[in-house]
């Protein structure tokens, strides 16, 4: 249902939003968590014990996905201590990477604008930064990598989209 709202009176004026690429942003101090949860009926009730779990410890996680028999997610690395502890207690399976960084893009309508990702992508190789796992929102693509590489992803991208100090 919409809702028509009186047209305003006097002058109008329009605000158009950028476009492109705007911000390259660094978050370091994170940890990335592999679990095997199983399938199934199983698999299913371990991604909801393990994430249950976590927050009961008042752990925050991001980057989370549920895959068939797994589940990934992101934590500070300040937090890694008591992940282990939560899931080594649950008897599950898991793997741990430390020392990581979040490499965020931000671009005012990320969505319509075709390419991004392909370019962040090659950017982040040519920086040496493997991308780990990815997150997006309507504005931003977020890319976890090592934090040793983090800063010269950061650099390329800039290289990238601010060539000449306007963004493409």
């Amino acid at each position: 249902m919409y809702e028509h709202l009186p047209q305003p009176r006097g002058r109008r004026f329009f605000i158009e939003q950028e476009r492109g690429v705007t911000d390259v942003r660094v978050e370091v101090g994170l940890a990335h968590v592999r679990v095997r949860a199983g399938s199934g009926e199983r698999g299913l009730q371990n991604h909801l014990r393990i994430l249950d779990a976590i927050a009961e410890q008042g752990i925050s996680v991001s980057l989370v996905k549920l895959h068939h028999d797994w589940i990934t997610f992101a934590v500070n690395q300040a937090d890694v201590a008591k992940v282990a502890q939560c899931l080594e207690a649950l008897g599950i399976e898991y793997k741990i990477a430390s020392d990581l960084a979040l490499v965020v893009t931000v671009a005012a309508n990320m969505r319509d604008s075709a390419g991004i990702m392909a370019q962040i992508a090659e950017a982040l190789w040519e920086a040496g930064a493997h991308i780990i796992e990815t997150g997006d929102s309507h504005d931003t693509v977020q890319c976890l990598v090592p934090e040793e590489r983090a800063f010269a992803a950061a650099q390329a991208l800039r290289r990238r989209f601010f060539a000449g100090g306007v963004a493409s």
